[in-house]
C-alpha cells in the first residue's frame, strides 16, 4: 500500500472536527488491525482460525492486570500479553497442525480453545472479575521529539495512535507477504499437498503464519481495552471471531486493504443508520450475506479484477 494513501487520514481530524466521528474511526483503525492480522492465516495462508477472539481478548486482559497491579507503563504490560499469546499460540498451533487438521476441522478445533479461554475469563473471578468485567483507567504514553513524554487521551490523540498503530501493521504484513515467508504462505494456500513435495516445511509455516496473527491480534486487544477503558468475557466471544471473519470477507481476502475497507464499513455501518439493535443485527447480517452471494473476492478484490479486465 503507497504511503501517499495514508495521507487523507492525517488530514481528516482537520477537516472533520467532530469527537463521534474520530470514535469511530479510531475503533475501525483498531479492528483493521485485527482483520488485516486475521488475513495472515485466514486469507494468504488458507486456514480458518477461530482462535483470533480469543487472543484479541486474552492479550487485553493481561495487558490491563499487568499495567493495574504493577503499576507500569502501558508498553511494559504489552510485553507479557504478546509472550503469551506466542506461546499458547505455538501449543494450539502444533497440537492442531501436527495431526495435520485442515478446513472444518482446525476451525471446530481453535473455536474449543478459544472457548475454553473465554469460560476461564469468565469463571476466574478473583482476577478477572467475571461477568462484570474490568475496568481500564490508565492510558498508554508515547514520547515525540521537541515535546516528550505525553499521556494518549482525548479523541484526537488516540485517532493518530491506532493510524500509525495500523500502518505499522500494514507495513509489517506487507513485507511479510513480499518475502520468500508470504510465497511459501500462498504455495500452502493453493495446493498444501503439491507445496510440501516442493519441499516446504508446511508445519513450520503454518505454526508461523498462526503465532503472527495472533500476536498482531494480541496488540489490537489492547489497544481496544486502553481506548474503551472496559473489558469483558465477551471479547473472547464466537461473535468477535465472526465479526473480524465478516470483515475479511466483506472487504475481500486478496490484498491487505480488503479488511481494512470492511473493517471501516462493518464498524462505522451500525453507527451511522439510526435502527434498534434487532434492525442493525439484521441489516448487517443481509449487508454480508449480500455481498459474499454477488461480489464473492469482497468489495477491494471485485474492483481489482474489473481494473484488471478493463
Amino acid at each position: 500500500m503507497k504511503v501517499l494513501l495514508w495521507a487523507p487520514f492525517f488530514i481528516f481530524p482537520a477537516l472533520v472536527q467532530s469527537n463521534f466521528i474520530l470514535t469511530i474511526f479510531i475503533f475501525s483503525f483498531i479492528l483493521a488491525i485485527a482483520a488485516v492480522s486475521f488475513n495472515l492465516i485466514f486469507g494468504f495462508t488458507g486456514q480458518l482460525s477461530m482462535f483470533h477472539a480469543a487472543a484479541f481478548g486474552i492479550a487485553a486482559y493481561i495487558t490491563s492486570l499487568t499495567v493495574s497491579i504493577f503499576h507500569v507503563s502501558f508498553w511494559i504490560g504489552l510485553l507479557p500479553a504478546i509472550c503469551f499469546t506466542i506461546l499458547i499460540s505455538v501449543v494450539i498451533g502444533s497440537i492442531c497442525f501436527k495431526f495435520k487438521l485442515r478446513a472444518f476441522y482446525f476451525a471446530v478445533v481453535t473455536l474449543a480453545f478459544s472457548e475454553l479461554a473465554r469460560l476461564v475469563i469468565l469463571n476466574w473471578n478473583s482476577v478477572t472479575n467475571g461477568t462484570l468485567g474490568l475496568m481500564v483507567l490508565d492510558k498508554p504514553s508515547v514520547w515525540l521529539p521537541a515535546v516528550g513524554l505525553i499521556k494518549i487521551d482525548g479523541a484526537l490523540g488516540w485517532y493518530f495512535f491506532s493510524l500509525v498503530a495500523l500502518i505499522v501493521t500494514v507495513a509489517l504484513c506487507s513485507l511479510v507477504l513480499r518475502s520468500w515467508i508470504g510465497r511459501c504462505f500462498a504455495a500452502i494456500r493453493l495446493n498444501e499437498d503439491l507445496a510440501q513435495t516442493l519441499g516446504i516445511d508446511i508445519f513450520r509455516y503454518k505454526l508461523l503464519s498462526f503465532t503472527l496473527a495472533n500476536a498482531l491480534a494480541a496488540i489490537a486487544g489492547s489497544l481496544y481495552a486502553f481506548y474503551a477503558g472496559y473489558i469483558e468475557p465477551n471479547y473472547l466471544g464466537i461473535n468477535q471471531s465472526l465479526d473480524i471473519i465478516s470483515m475479511v470477507l466483506l472487504g475481500g481476502r486478496s490484498s491487505i486493504v480488503g479488511p481494512i475497507a470492511g473493517a471501516f464499513v462493518l464498524t462505522g455501518l451500525p453507527h451511522m443508520i439510526d435502527l434498534s439493535g434487532e434492525a442493525r443485527a439484521m441489516l448487517y447480517g443481509l449487508v454480508l450475506i449480500l455481498t459474499i452471494l454477488v461480489l464473492p473476492q469482497g468489495v477491494i478484490g471485485t474492483i481489482t479484477s474489473w481494473r484488471r479486465a478493463t
